[in-house]
C-alpha cells in the first residue's frame, strides 16, 4: 500500500489517482520520533549535540562540558576557541586518519587548515 500527501500523485503499481483520505496514527504506548533520533549507535545515542575537541575527546554538548572546557584554557587563548559545523563523507575521514598520525590538532589541520594540510606545509 503506498501514501501521498500530494493528492494529484498516482501510485507506482497500479497508476490510479491517490486521492482517497486516510488517518496516520502512531502505534499505541509509542510517541512520534524524528528518524534521527530512531536511529541509535553503541556510541551515539538519540538526537544530541556533540562537542569533538583536537584530541579528539567525544562529549555530549551541555553547559557543564562547555563550563569545563572553558576552565581548561583557563581564560588564555579563548580566540583560538572555533565552532564549525562539518560534514564529513569518506574523504574527510581519510584526511582525518592521516592527520591523526602526524598531528595532535587533527580537527584544525583537516578543517581550519585545509589548504596547509593538503599541501603539507604549515
Amino acid at each position: 500500500m503506498y501514501y501521498a500527501n500530494d493528492p494529484t500523485s498516482t501510485c507506482p503499481s497500479c497508476s490510479h489517482a491517490m486521492n482517497i483520505p486516510a488517518t496516520v496514527v502512531n502505534p499505541p504506548n509509542k510517541v512520534s520520533t524524528s528518524s534521527a533520533a530512531a536511529i541509535e549507535g553503541d556510541y551515539v545515542k538519540g538526537v544530541v549535540a556533540y562537542t569533538i575537541m583536537d584530541d579528539p575527546r567525544v562529549t555530549a554538548m551541555s553547559t557543564i562540558s562547555s563550563i569545563t572546557m572553558l576552565n581548561k584554557f583557563n581564560g588564555q587563548q579563548l580566540d583560538a576557541l572555533e565552532e564549525k559545523m562539518v560534514d564529513v563523507g569518506i574523504n574527510e575521514g581519510v584526511e582525518i586518519l592521516k592527520a591523526s598520525l602526524q598531528s595532535k590538532t587533527v580537527l584544525t589541520s583537516v578543517f581550519l587548515n585545509q589548504k596547509a594540510w593538503k599541501t603539507g606545509s604549515k
